[in-house]
């Protein structure tokens, strides 16, 4: 499979390094604190989960953005303060007994420590790491046997931040974040690749097992629950058991979400059946796990998924303080216009932390390479420096792109001291045939093939050259993305850009409306004069500006 740059071959420049910038600011403010984040509002609910969020985005954008967080080392010295006497978080229950949240919420406390044990090593991390999977996590394993999946639909009454119910028998706590156990997945199965032990290897399994039985649209799961355990079924698929049933659940359950709970711009339906706001961690996930699916399949549609999540949910979720928020579910109830969420503008509880992980891992992705050390891929076309590494040598390129709003991308290559040709394949973008890239080494055209979503060229590269590559993006019709919308309805978009109409009323734009491009995606109907543009700059507004912003996505036939 193409496996992605380790954070220490990437340096991300332009839009990508800002939104990295923006958010890692975000996060050295107050409610990040560590003395803030242990009497947050969601400590007692979800214990642990808003400081590992917080450990998890400062530690990978740190490393993204190769700038010692101010506050991280004060959080690690401090946590031992917050932790029970048996090494995590929260109540001591009885035997034979878990609380939802509590385990939940440690999903959170795990990721961030293992991201900050993978970047510095700290034992005093690996220790607490041991003591949550230990005293906490390894006790419920007979415990998923009670789990009551048939009393979850009765707790379709969730909010922003997920509340313990009160239930008798094993689990004597339920979440209205219906699922949020399982999501735990994440956590465990990190926490496993870093120490593994028979214990934990059959929690994970178990969890795993019974999950798989679970109807998660019946029981109206969260669907950043959902996401996170795919993404934790999918990690144990490709680092510990690699049984084709596994990675079959998970490209289901993805299918499944896509396909019922996913908004005209790509986000998230907060619930299965609940369109009521999006919630920019489930983007976060849906991203990651399409970029990791496509890895295990080769089937470039999840790229082109890839590339709308990124470029439309995750940028409009994205505040001008840096911070992530939730929006309004475009499509279903015949809802057109996308908005921020009046009452959830921001979520700095979790989806301003979980952002980081997006940004982070977007710059991870720009470029592959494979285990054999002979091909490179570029799934995406962001700016920066990359260090491509091989087993006979290296490649470093600086990238300067005008992709998503315009189809010139440039490749400088810095140094390269590799020994043999390297087979390059490109990404066709979303809304461009694939015999319309172009590609050129030193001004020189290269012959490019076409395999499986992507042009190929095998490249000898030498230091001070320059490859180009070139497509033409043009205003293009999709159908709506859901079965949510009645038929007539369509969007227009400019490659993987969905193009809003920024106005108060609802307006009709045909199918075949000419349209005159104005640059950067935007473009103007010649017969209305109303106005398409991308959604992605909020965070080039002020925050009264991204608070009103009002546009309108989905259209129909018909007299303006």
């Amino acid at each position: 499979m193409p496996v992605p740059l380790p954070f220490s071959d990437v340096v991300p420049a332009g839009d990508l390094q800002r939104r990295c910038a923006l958010n890692f600011s975000r996060l050295h403010d107050e409610p990040f604190r560590f003395d803030a984040m242990v009497k947050a509002s969601t400590a007692a609910e979800a214990p642990g989960d808003w400081i590992g969020r917080a450990m998890l985005g400062l530690s990978v954008l740190g490393q993204t953005l190769r700038f010692e967080p101010l506050y991280l080392g004060e959080i690690m010295a401090k946590l031992p303060s917050a932790l029970n006497a048996r090494g995590y978080i929260g109540l001591l229950h009885a035997a034979g007994t878990a609380d939802e949240n509590q385990v939940g919420g440690h999903n959170g406390l795990l990721r961030g420590l293992c991201e900050y044990y993978l970047w510095k090593r700290d034992p005093r991390a690996l220790m607490v790491i041991r003591s949550v999977v230990a005293n906490l996590m390894v006790p419920t394993r007979d415990l998923y046997a009670a789990y009551p999946d048939e009393k979850l639909a009765k707790l379709a009454d969730g909010r922003p931040i997920g509340l313990t119910v009160k239930n008798e028998g094993a689990w004597i706590g339920l979440s209205t974040d219906i699922g949020t156990v399982f999501f735990t997945l994440d956590g465990l199965t990190q926490a496993y690749a870093i120490e593994p032990s028979p214990e934990l290897r059959g929690l994970i399994e178990t969890m795993i097992a019974r999950y798989a039985r679970l109807d998660v649209r019946k029981i109206g799961a969260q669907t950043h629950s959902t996401l996170s355990t795919l993404r934790g079924i999918f990690r144990w698929w490709e680092e510990v058991d690699p049984r084709p049933e596994l990675l079959a659940l998970v490209r289901e359950r993805y299918r499944l979400y896509r396909e019922i709970a996913e908004t005209e711009h790509y986000a998230n339906y907060n619930w299965f059946g609940r369109p009521e706001w999006t919630e920019a961690c489930g983007v976060v996930d849906s991203f990651l796990l399409a970029v990791q699916l496509w890895r295990a399949t080769g089937e470039a549609d999840y790229l082109l998924a890839a590339h709308r999540i990124y470029f439309n949910a995750l940028c409009y979720a994205q505040r001008p303080n840096g911070g992530f928020g939730c929006d309004l579910c475009v499509g279903p109830d015949g809802r057109v216009q996308l908005a921020p969420h009046p009452k959830i503008f921001e979520a700095p509880w979790c989806c301003s932390m979980r952002g980081a992980e997006g940004l982070a891992r977007a710059a991870q992705f720009n470029l592959m390479t494979d285990a054999s050390g002979g091909a490179v891929w570029v799934p995406f076309y962001f700016e920066g420096d990359y260090t491509l590494r091989f087993p006979d040598g290296e490649i470093a390129v600086r990238c300067a792109s005008e992709y998503p709003h315009a189809g010139q991308v440039r490749w400088t290559v810095l140094r390269s001291t590799v020994g043999a040709a390297k087979a390059w394949h490109f990404l066709v973008p979303p809304g461009v045939a694939p015999r319309a890239l172009t590609l050129t080494q030193a001004g020189r055209p290269v012959e490019l093939r076409e395999s499986a979503g992507f042009m190929t060229a095998s490249l000898a590269l030498v230091a001070g050259e320059v490859l180009a590559l070139d497509f033409a993006l043009a205003v293009t019709v999709r159908q709506p993305a859901t079965a949510a919308l009645p038929a007539g309805y369509h969007r227009f978009c400019h490659g993987p850009l969905v193009l809003g109409a920024e106005r108060a009323d609802e307006v009709r734009l045909e199918t075949d409306s000419e349209f005159a491009a104005l640059g950067r995606g935007r473009y103007q109907c010649r017969r209305t004069g109303t106005l398409l543009a991308p959604i992605d700059d909020l965070t080039y507004r002020s925050e009264a500006g991204a608070r009103a912003h009002r546009a309108q996505l989905v259209f129909r036939d018909g007299p303006a």
